[in-house]
């Protein structure tokens, strides 16, 4: 029996079906690509079977903008922050001594356990106000509060791993209370093996993605705010400016671009999210003092980042640890954006080399300018590229199917009737 069936069943009943309630609970501080997936998942999953609540911590603004009016949102902000967590672990691991520097993260983690009951007690409070049927965990086991209400409250819970991370002592405890966990990628559900999730309950679903096309009126408002001039070539980065994301690298490559291609600029989209000052600093000063830095534009934060994607001639990816999956990249092809993207992670399973787009080593940066260069300057190629990426994308990548593919993890959970089949673009494992 399929989702079809549960609505017969209702109507055969003569009485609505109560809907199932879904409570999802996100840590993040700052915007990222995870709130673009759930805010994909509410956008799409059926009305008629689902009631979709949203907890967060970030501005809400930034929140709603995202989810719009398709999940009743909750602001709730924990005192001890995991953005405030990898600060103080960052400043822990300076401290000489390897049994100072446990003592201290012991004392670290019972301050953390203790400044967030609260945040716990509110959860409990929610879950039970709202009749929630399903926890889904939005940013891994480490945001471990969720993952505890619904083990108390003896209702169903759904780990989603974004990206890689090896469960602590306490999070070990409760992998055997998660009904089933969300890997984003065959790459991230290797690495969730290796660190002692069973395999049995992961479930890999690449992230869908958004087709929104952009009007040509906001393409030319967006060039003239930059001062991009008729004619000249624009390649750049979207995402967080973390280290992970090699934004050194890009600036390095990017150099070597704009010295070959004088018309060209160069876009970085995204702000200093992470609170990592040192990195800010760093990227700041290597654009003011890069012999182009009128040919380098940094836009902060965009909540229209399509219109982004939209301007670009050639968007680059260059993370130099592994990616868990990389939003940025299907985004960009889903805009006709032709992808170099780093080989390092899950991007490979995106991208067939040299088909749909291309795959580097982030570190090598004359090889990375070579790429851009050879895009910029073949319009052919560029335009081949681009047509595959967009096949591939509406082929592996639909919103509609990850909504139905979550669904059925949804109602397989609950033990109620689902339907098994295989859903284009998602693997069940």
């Amino acid at each position: 029996m399929g989702l079809e069936d549960v609505e017969q069943d209702r109507l055969n009943n003569g009485a609505e079906r109560k809907k199932i309630t879904v409570l999802y609970v996100d840590q993040a501080v700052a915007f990222g690509g995870s709130v673009v997936v759930i805010g994909c998942l509410v956008e799409a999953i059926d009305k008629m079977c689902y009631r979709t609540l949203m907890v967060g911590e970030m501005d809400a603004a930034i929140l709603q903008h995202h989810i719009k009016d398709y999940a009743e949102i909750f602001i709730i902000q924990r005192l001890f922050s995991y953005a405030l967590w990898a600060k103080t672990t960052k400043c822990i691991s300076r401290i000489p001594g390897s049994l100072l520097r446990k003592l201290a993260l012991y004392t670290l983690s019972a301050i953390r356990g203790l400044a967030n009951m609260a945040y716990g007690a509110s959860l409990v409070r929610l879950i039970l106000k709202e009749r929630v049927d399903i926890v889904h965990v939005n940013n891994g086991i480490s945001n471990l509060a969720p993952v505890i209400a619904a083990a108390l409250l003896r209702r169903k819970c759904i780990v989603h791993f974004h990206g890689m991370e090896i469960p602590g002592r306490i999070p070990r405890l409760f992998i055997h209370k998660v009904s089933r966990f969300i890997a984003v990628s065959e790459y991230l559900k290797k690495c969730m093996v290796e660190n002692h999730i069973p395999e049995d309950r992961i479930t890999v679903m690449h992230n869908p993605v958004r087709f929104e096309t952009v009007q040509q009126c906001t393409k030319e408002r967006v060039r003239h705010r930059y001062g991009i001039l008729p004619g000249q070539r624009v390649f750049g980065i979207v995402g967080r400016i973390v280290r992970w994301k090699g934004h050194i690298e890009f600036l390095k490559a990017a150099n070597i671009v704009l010295r070959a291609m004088p018309d060209a600029k160069v876009l970085i989209v995204g702000d200093f999210s992470d609170g990592d000052i040192e990195y800010q600093a760093l990227i700041t000063r290597m654009v003011e003092e890069s012999e182009f830095s009128d040919r380098i534009i940094m836009s902060g934060y965009v909540k229209d980042v399509e219109a982004m994607y939209s301007i670009m001639d050639v968007c680059v990816h260059t993370s130099i640890e592994p990616e868990p999956f990389g939003l940025v990249i299907t985004e960009a092809m889903a805009q006709g954006v032709p992808v170099v993207a780093s080989n390092r992670g899950a991007p490979s399973e995106i991208i067939s080399e040299g088909v749909d787009g291309f795959l580097i080593d982030p570190t090598a940066s004359q090889t990375v300018a070579s790429v851009i260069i050879s895009l910029l300057s073949d319009e052919s190629l560029r335009q081949r590229i681009v047509e595959k990426g967009r096949q591939r994308i509406r082929r592996e990548f639909q919103i509609s199917n990850y909504a139905q593919a979550m669904e059925e993890v949804y109602l397989e959970i609950l033990d109620r009737s689902y339907s098994s089949k295989n859903v284009s673009g998602q693997h069940d494992s």
